[in-house]
């Protein structure tokens, strides 16, 4: 394996730390932080160089509860300051990110840029409906409590594969150590430095057990096969693996059947697929069910609204807007039919284009 050094003089480098300024600020640049590291750029990316040089780039987490979803589990979020953390992190994602995408599987999704739910769909579709020969039976599992649980010793043995500066490799440890246990979800680093350690997982499952079709969203792993035996074993030695690095598989894993299309109820055997909000048969995919609930009562009330030709909010007409774009990815023409073809989405649209033009005239105002 091929291992990397000179890392340390990049990350410090002063035009590292003003790219890293600029990327951070992505989407913020109306904070009253923002804009005062902004106005003096140079200054502070000289700071950010040095506060790199000395470990000075770290300050206490503020940490904030969300829900995540229509699943409504609830998460803890460690939320860095922008700078010096956040900055500091973009510096140093800079330098490792080509690092971690070169050595990547390419259906692992949700922890590199361009690789969202639509890739994950895509690589579960190859299967079901361009490789029906191969795909009749599938194994669904996700890991137990995936970044809290990632041990700190684990991670920093698997950073000293990759990677041989030590200077570099002290800066991410630091980093690493500013959160226990695990990684802290709200860090840049985070989904990155968790997509390096799980890297030897999908070897695994591919090179040593040549599972035909494997897809990865984050922690969520799904494989597909023809042969039951071969997933079995397979599914034995992927807990064994996960263990040894120091995590666990839910209690919940799967091993069954893949439903086909039929018509007639009694003639489906099998389950469908329930990965990123959509479910995956042998010939099509449609909705989850949680989903497709909320849509649906969200049609119905936005429907009444326009019935007594009431204002529809602008969060409203953008979830709706947002949440139909399923129907273009999904085998749904009858809930389509019912559900969106009878909502006026013409008004909707001049709803979210009038609050968009109206804060982008507030902005320059």
């Amino acid at each position: 394996m091929k291992r990397y050094g000179f890392l340390y003089e990049q990350i410090v480098s002063v035009d590292n730390c003003r790219l890293a300024i600029i990327n951070a600020s992505h989407k913020k640049k109306n904070r009253k932080m923002v804009k005062k590291v902004f106005d003096n750029l140079e200054y502070y990316a000289n700071d950010l160089s040095e506060r790199l040089i000395h470990m000075d780039f770290l300050s206490p987490y503020k940490t904030r509860i969300i829900k995540d979803g229509l699943s409504g589990k609830e998460r803890e979020l460690q939320v860095p300051a922008f700078y010096p953390d956040q900055c500091a992190h973009h510096a140093i994602m800079q330098i490792l990110k080509p690092i971690i995408e070169k050595s990547s599987y390419h259906w692992s999704c949700a922890n590199i840029p361009n690789r969202g739910i639509d890739l994950a769909c895509k690589g579960v579709e190859r299967a079901t409906i361009r490789d029906r020969k191969h795909a009749k039976y599938c194994v669904k599992m996700d890991i137990s409590k995936f970044y809290p649980s990632i041990p700190h010793g684990n991670l920093k043995a698997r950073l000293r594969e990759k990677i041989k500066d030590e200077k570099a490799l002290q800066i991410i440890f630091k980093v690493i150590d500013s959160h226990s246990p695990g990684l802290p979800i709200g860090n840049y680093t985070s989904p990155w430095l968790a997509e390096l350690y799980l890297q030897p997982l999908d070897y695994l499952i591919k090179q040593k057990h040549r599972i035909r079709h494997y897809v990865r969203y984050a922690d969520d792993l799904v494989l597909i096969d023809n042969n039951k035996r071969k997933l079995r074993k397979a599914l034995y030695d992927i807990f064994a693996f996960v263990e040894s690095l120091g995590m666990r598989v839910k209690h919940d894993y799967q091993l069954f059947r893949i439903q086909r299309y039929c018509k007639e109820k009694k003639d489906r055997k099998g389950r469908k697929i329930d990965f990123v909000g959509r479910c995956f048969g042998i010939g099509f995919t449609t909705i989850r069910k949680r989903r497709a609930l909320a849509l649906m009562r969200q049609s119905r009330f936005i429907q009444k609204l326009q019935r007594e030709k009431r204002p529809v909010s602008y969060r409203m007409a953008s979830g709706f807007l947002s949440r139909c774009a399923c129907f273009k990815h999904t085998d749904s023409y009858a809930m389509r039919k019912k559900y969106y073809e009878t909502v006026n989405i013409k008004q909707l649209k001049e709803v979210v284009s009038n609050e968009s033009k109206r804060k982008c005239l507030a902005r320059i105002a």
